[in-house]
């Protein structure tokens, strides 16, 4: 018992350390810029989709991206999945696009 309560203690001063160091903060900071930088090509191409979309002062382009021929051989509940996926994916390019510029 007394073991116990001496590894427990030392696991809780070492966590405090990790925090008061700032190491989450550099680890999520770590972890922003690998996701940054590991787009995968679709997402790259969707990217661009965007970005020219925007340029063109078109300020909502899903609808004009999504893939209606695709959307009609879905269900209701795959359609509103697919929406709902491209959403967030043009919505991130947004934001990237918005930093950019």
């Amino acid at each position: 018992m007394k073991r116990e309560k001496t590894l427990l203690r030392r696991n809780a001063v070492l966590a405090k350390a990790r925090l008061s160091s700032g190491f989450w903060d550099q680890r999520h900071d770590r972890a922003n810029l690998e996701n940054i930088n590991n787009l995968n090509g679709e997402d790259e191409q969707l990217y661009r989709r965007v970005a020219e979309h925007l340029r063109e002062g078109d300020m909502n382009p899903l609808g004009a991206l999504l893939d209606h021929e695709y959307m009609s051989s879905l269900s209701e509940a795959d359609k509103q999945r697919y929406v709902l996926n491209m959403s967030f994916r043009v919505n991130k390019s947004i934001e990237r696009y918005n930093k950019v510029c």
